[in-house]
């Protein structure tokens, strides 16, 4: 990513939500940084929560997990489904793991994670109906690897909100925007 690129990234819709939806996972009770996105980082927060995140009986079995280094992604998806306390906790203990983050820590490895992540979670027959689902999940991929403190925040943060836009905005922007995707439902 290039310096005039980060910059966009730090001022796209996406950044400004991915921070809004992470202090809203730091503190639950806090008023989000942000109030145009605050109903909809609540929203992500929820579908995280409650959606298909925390299945068990999914395995990870797309392409993206086969590939070279697959079984550090496959260890790093597992280990993002237990909790952002015992994560931080295990990778620290794991020096080989924390090693390898440490050094190859780059966009392409958040990419190949995230995706394996979202694959491991939602099957691939219900992708394409479970759009909202995956974005949440991406934004809580981005909110635990932001937990790490492996690298600086706004990295991680960029490396978000660069997926979101290559993976997720043009879907977003075709359903009216952030606001309106993740809109309560009203009914008359």
């Amino acid at each position: 990513m290039m310096d005039g690129d980060s910059l966009l990234i730090t001022c796209s819709d996406e950044y400004r939500l991915l921070e809004t939806y992470c202090q809203k996972r730091r503190k639950p009770s806090a008023s989000a940084c942000d109030e145009k996105f605050g109903d909809v980082a609540e929203k992500l927060a929820q579908i995280a929560d409650n959606g298909l995140l925390f299945d068990e009986g999914l395995e990870p079995d797309s392409p993206v997990a086969k590939e070279a280094n697959s079984d550090v992604i496959v260890r790093l998806v597992d280990l993002l489904k237990t909790s952002g306390d015992e994560l931080n906790e295990t990778i620290q203990s794991n020096q080989e793991l924390l090693g390898y983050l440490q050094q190859t820590f780059s966009y392409d490895l958040f990419k190949k994670l995230t995706k394996a992540f979202i694959t491991s979670s939602v099957p691939e027959f219900l992708q394409s109906r479970k759009k909202r689902e995956q974005i949440a999940l991406a934004f809580e991929v981005t909110s635990r690897l932001k937990a790490l403190d492996l690298h600086p925040m706004n990295r991680v943060m960029g490396y978000g909100a660069q997926y979101l836009q290559e993976n997720f905005a043009p879907w977003v922007k075709q359903h009216g925007g952030w606001v309106r995707v993740y809109a309560p439902v009203k009914f008359s």
